[in-house]
């Protein structure tokens, strides 16, 4: 049931999750920006970049004619100011990554603090379980049957108001669920619920009303309370509020993780961080051009152009967009992606508990269970 994953480090080398690391994620960028840069430096190394020097030169005062020593001369000077634009570029690319670093900073941990507030008001049904468990009683043989179908009509009841309200802000679940029919095949919901709530079987649109079925269960719970027959207690005798707590806690969580999903952040603010970090891209593809021209020292050609490797920037490069892409896997925690929470074997797993927490409780009800079950 739970995922048994290798450390995060075994997987950066691991080719099974080469796909979804962050080599894998970030490595069309890195090829782009290997591909721009090395456009640009050879273009400089062959001095492509200076090539309109002698036409400038034809229209000065100059013969037309020109020494060789004239030539080098010009060389060197647009040598010299591609060197110096390359410096300029340099110099602001720096105070650029500065606030750009505290931009995506601060963007990631907002990202970052939705994710987690999502992930940690996902309810269950295994307090309200266990709170029923203590409270629910039967009084008699008779009213065994009676109790027990009453904590799974309530549980029954949570799991489908937990099924249909994140149906609405969840792709995978919201296929799964896509008609009262599905609802009605998982046993989650009867045909007669099914009117009571007004949709059809074949209405695709059946998750509007998702709190309604916690109402039946807190009148439900209200009847078992203040139905007392010729003196006896009802099924809860007491302490019913702290049922009908549980069940508004799950209500409550199920309402702010909706509100988290159906009211995002303004695009503007993804859109604001995507163009500045597109920007910086761009901009680093001059600022961080090697200034080492092959005849400064006179190497050569090829040498050159392999000394000029950017790694340092490949990798500021693999930081910068793959925090921008943890962002991007972290906005939906519950898509189709491989980080996300797979909500659909969640239901199955909470359906399973709680079948098993009644199972269990039943048995404890068993005198030899209950009869000094620490000694031996």
């Amino acid at each position: 049931m739970e995922k048994c994953l290798p450390s995060p480090i075994s997987q950066l080398f691991s080719l099974e999750y080469l796909k979804t690391g962050i080599i894998g994620q970030t490595w069309y960028y890195l090829l782009i920006f290997c591909f721009l840069y090395y456009i640009v430096q050879i273009g400089y190394q062959l001095d492509l970049l200076c090539t309109t020097i002698p036409e400038k030169n034809q229209t000065s005062s100059k013969p037309p004619t020109t020494t060789t020593a004239t030539l080098e001369h010009e060389h060197d000077a647009c040598v010299k100011r591609t060197k110096d634009y390359f410096k300029n570029w340099a110099a602001h690319f720096s105070t650029m990554t500065r606030l750009l670093t505290f931009l995506l900073g601060f963007y990631v941990s907002t990202i970052c603090k939705r994710w987690w507030d999502q992930v940690s008001k996902l309810p269950d049904a295994d307090n309200l379980g266990l709170v029923l468990g203590g409270l629910v009683w039967a009084q008699s043989e008779a009213e065994a049957d009676a109790a027990r179908d009453f904590k799974k009509t309530i549980l029954r009841y949570t799991h489908l108001s937990w099924t249909m309200c994140l149906a609405r802000i969840s792709t995978p679940l919201s296929n799964k669920f896509s008609s009262a029919q599905e609802y009605i095949d998982k046993k989650l919901l009867t045909k007669s619920e099914a009117e009571a709530l007004k949709i059809d079987t074949d209405d695709r649109d059946c998750s509007t009303l998702w709190w309604v079925p916690l109402s039946w269960a807190v009148s439900m719970v209200n009847d078992a309370f203040n139905n007392k027959e010729k003196g006896k207690d009802g099924l809860i005798p007491k302490d019913h509020k702290d049922v009908v707590s549980a069940i508004c806690k799950v209500r409550n969580d199920l309402f702010n993780l909706a509100e988290y999903r159906l009211q995002p952040l303004p695009a503007i603010y993804t859109q604001a961080v995507w163009v500045a970090v597109y920007g910086w891209a761009l901009i680093s593809i001059v600022a961080n051009q090697s200034r080492m021209h092959y005849r400064d020292n006179e190497a050569s050609l090829a040498m050159t152009i392999l000394l000029s490797f950017p790694g340092h920037e490949l990798l500021m490069f693999l930081l910068i967009f793959g925090w921008l892409k943890v962002a991007d896997i972290l906005v939906d925690p519950f898509g189709n992606d491989f980080w996300d929470i797979d909500l659909v074997s969640t239901l199955d797993i909470n359906i399973w508990k709680s079948s098993v927490t009644i199972e269990n409780q039943e048995k404890a009800t068993h005198p030899q269970l209950l009869k000094r079950p620490y000694l031996q």
